[in-house]
């Protein structure tokens, strides 16, 4: 298949244009040109903003792809681009967020179950929006969309999340140094990473399968563990004898270095009920969250963002 990634230089998108090359499938990637990625050099690139109809609709029309991935697009964006997809185009997998289920009242978390969206747990309001935009065209017109809606993601390409509920390299650079960390509340909230090459099978799978028009999937690792179990796993592999120190929301908001959107979500429970992926399109999450942090962590490394004494570390190769 030809296949267009609206998005895709790096991390997720990028682990999604290797997956595809490696199924045999030709692959496009449509950005600015602002990040170079780690993309193989089969990948055909076009330049451009996504955001600006001008310029991406030339690229939706002038080749004929039999399927795009976006990662990116936003709710007003689809509303123009999927009439566009689907005259010249075979169907269109967009990347949501099972983040629009929180706060979870129930677990593990299937995709009928509520997704409230309050503002003050990070604004999934607009991956709710892009779901709605997309189910309403399948309604009217039958054009094969999907939503595949995914945990928090790890693995190389950025930071993975920390224990405050951000991405800040800081963070784990505390526990490489045996700094004390913080942990908000008593560290018992439920947390299911995702990686990113487990995360490329389940939209290659998407695109494969037709059963998969009209749907919305979670897409999340086998099992959930605690923050606190998160953050030991972490002090294992770096070697780290770092202490816990549990702590309020209100006293790390209060230090200015911490998102409160993020902190009061991450408290919130988030374990995700992949069944209904693995039922239609045989998703089968393969890395663990140990093996996934020790990828991450082994990037960051890599690329300078954690210095780590080499003789401490646990990453293994």
């Amino acid at each position: 298949m030809n296949v267009l990634i609206i998005g895709g230089t790096r991390f997720l998108g990028a682990a999604i244009a290797r997956e595809l090359l490696r199924r045999g499938n030709t692959v496009t990637v449509f950005h600015r040109g602002n990040t170079p990625g780690d993309l193989p050099r089969e990948v055909h690139h076009v330049f451009g903003n996504a955001h600006e109809r001008a310029e991406a609709e030339p690229v939706l029309t002038q080749t004929r792809f039999d399927a795009v991935i976006d990662t990116i697009l936003s709710a007003e964006d689809l509303q123009w681009v999927l009439p566009v997809a689907k005259r010249f185009c075979g169907q269109l997998i967009h990347c949501g967020s099972t983040g629009v289920y929180a706060p979870a009242g129930f677990v593990p978390i299937r995709e009928d179950d509520p997704t409230p969206c309050p503002p003050e747990l990070g604004g999934f309001g607009s991956k709710l929006a892009q779901d709605h935009v997309l189910m309403k065209f399948y309604e009217e017109t039958k054009f094969k969309v999907c939503s595949l809606r995914v945990s928090n993601v790890f693995g190389a390409g950025d930071v993975p999340l920390d224990g405050l509920g951000g991405r800040d390299p800081e963070y784990f650079q505390a526990i490489a140094d045996h700094r004390e960390i913080w942990l908000p509340l008593d560290g018992r909230a439920l947390l299911q990473p995702v990686h990113t090459e487990d995360l490329a099978r389940g939209f290659c799978a998407a695109v494969e399968r037709e059963v998969a028009a009209g749907q919305i999937y979670n897409l999340s690792s086998e099992r959930a563990v605690t923050l606190t179990q998160y953050i030991e796993i972490i002090k294992d592999l770096l070697g780290s004898n770092s202490c816990v120190r549990y702590v309020s929301i209100e006293e790390a908001v209060s230090t200015g270095r911490v998102n409160e959107a993020g902190i009061r979500f991450v408290v919130e429970h988030m374990c995700i009920d992949s069944s209904k992926a693995r039922r239609d399109l045989g998703y089968v999450p393969q890395i663990g969250v140990r093996e996934g942090l020790a990828d991450s962590l082994r990037w960051m490394m890599k690329t300078g963002r954690l210095r780590v004494d080499a003789n401490q570390v646990r990453l293994g190769h």
